[in-house]
């Protein structure tokens, strides 16, 4: 009985901590729209001259590269969105082009939440993304892609 209370706790945890972090990512699903897809969602394709800052997709793939486990990545997101610092970016051919990124008035956690919603891979990918991958990084997309 003891075995059974025990797996029943157990069991109930974890599908609680499930639950929360399919919340998490829904919740940053929402935040990334208010706060980040003016400048990194798909409008304007991969046309430079028409875009403000990276697609996500392009961010995602950089961060993934180095940070594989999401609590990493989430972190290092959320560090990004934090403090912006040229001398750590992950993307050097972006602040050339489009300037570092201006600092944004959200919070750590709403940061995290982001971040736990691009991990998940399901962001927007503008047309034209895997045209553009493909010149410039093969045809190997590995986990970088949705």
């Amino acid at each position: 009985m003891r075995v059974i209370k025990s797996f029943l706790a157990l069991t109930i945890i974890f599908v609680s901590h499930l639950a929360q972090a399919d919340n998490n990512v829904e919740q940053g699903a929402q935040l990334y729209k208010t706060y980040c897809s003016a400048c990194h969602g798909a409008q304007g394709g991969m046309d430079m001259s028409k875009r403000v800052a990276p697609p996500i997709i392009a961010v995602r793939m950089h961060y993934i590269g180095v940070y594989s486990d999401k609590a990493s990545f989430v972190t290092a997101v959320a560090d990004w969105v934090e403090k912006q610092d040229a001398s750590k970016t992950l993307m050097r051919g972006a602040i050339r082009k489009f300037n570092i990124m201006p600092p944004v008035s959200v919070s750590r956690e709403d940061a995290q939440k982001i971040a736990s919603y691009i991990y998940e891979g399901n962001v927007e990918s503008p047309p034209g993304f895997d045209k553009h991958y493909e010149e410039m990084h093969g045809k190997q997309r590995g986990n970088y892609g949705r």
